[in-house]
C-alpha cells in the first residue's frame, strides 16, 4: 500500500513539474531549440530523483513539448507540438462519445465553408494563391494513379492551414481525418479502378472551380462550389461508411 502511494505521489509530483516546464515554454514565446537545461541541473532545480524527473520528461516529449537530448551539451530541447497527435486524440475522443458519419459531414461543412470565407479575405497574399496553386498541380499527377482518392483531402488541407485560424483549422482537419476513418479502404472491399478514377478527376475539377472563383475575387461563388463539392462528399461518404466500433 504504501509503495503504491509512493508511486502516486512521483507521478503527481512529475506532472507538476511537466507543467511547470511547459508554462516556461509557452512565457518565453515557445523558443524552438534552446535547451532548458541539463538533466542534473533541473533535479537540482526541482529537488527530485532522477526517475521523477525522467518521468516528467516521458510526459513531455508525449506532449512533444520538448526531449531529452543525450551527450556533450545535451539536455531538455524544447521543441515544436505535433498537431498529429492532437488530431489523434481527439478523433479517439469523438469515436469514444459514438460520433456518427452524419454528425462529422455537419460539422466538417461548416468548418470548411468558416475555412473558405477565411482564405477568401486573404487570397490578394501570393503565398496563398502560390500554395493552392501548387497543390491543385500536384493532384494533376495523382489523379492518374490508381488505388486511392484520399490523397486528394491536400487540397481541404490547405485551405484549413492558409485560413489564418489555427483553431478552426486544426478542428477542420479533425473531421476530415476521422471521416476517412469511415471509409478507410484497406479495410473496405477492393473498389473498381475505373470509379476511383471518376471519383478522383471529379474531386480535382471541383477544387480547380472553388480555386478559380477565390483568385477571381468571387468569394460567392467559390462558396457555391464548395457546397456542392462537400455535398458529393457527403453523399460518398453514406454510401461507403462502415460503424466505427
Amino acid at each position: 500500500m504504501t509503495e503504491a502511494i509512493e508511486s502516486g505521489d512521483r507521478r503527481k509530483r512529475a506532472e507538476l513539474i511537466a507543467e511547470e516546464i511547459e508554462s516556461r515554454i509557452v512565457d518565453a514565446g515557445w523558443p524552438i531549440g534552446q535547451i532548458i537545461g541539463s538533466e542534473t541541473s533541473l533535479i537540482d532545480e526541482f529537488e527530485v530523483s532522477r526517475g521523477v524527473l525522467r518521468e516528467a520528461v516521458r510526459l513531455l516529449e508525449h506532449h512533444s513539448t520538448a526531449y531529452m537530448r543525450r551527450g556533450p551539451g545535451g539536455g531538455l530541447v524544447v521543441t515544436a507540438p505535433e498537431a498529429g497527435a492532437v488530431r489523434r486524440a481527439a478523433a479517439l475522443y469523438l469515436r469514444y462519445r459514438r460520433a456518427d458519419v452524419n454528425t462529422l459531414v455537419e460539422a466538417r461543412r461548416v468548418l470548411e465553408l468558416n475555412c473558405l470565407d477565411l482564405v477568401a479575405q486573404r487570397i490578394r497574399d501570393p503565398q496563398v494563391v502560390t500554395r493552392l496553386g501548387r497543390v491543385l498541380d500536384a493532384e494533376v499527377g495523382a489523379t492518374k494513379a490508381a488505388g486511392s482518392t484520399r490523397y486528394l483531402r491536400g487540397f481541404h488541407l490547405e485551405l484549413a492551414s492558409l485560413s489564418g485560424n489555427p483553431a478552426i483549422g486544426l478542428f477542420a482537419e479533425i473531421l476530415m481525418e476521422l471521416q476517412s476513418d469511415f471509409t478507410d479502404e484497406p479495410r473496405r472491399a477492393p473498389t473498381d479502378q475505373a470509379a476511383l478514377a471518376k471519383d478522383a478527376n471529379a474531386s480535382h475539377r471541383a477544387h480547380r472551380a472553388i480555386y478559380r472563383a477565390l483568385i477571381e475575387g468571387d468569394p460567392d461563388r467559390a462558396r457555391s462550389a464548395m457546397s456542392k463539392h462537400l455535398t458529393a462528399i457527403s453523399t460518398w461518404t453514406a454510401e461507403h461508411a462502415y460503424h466505427l466500433e
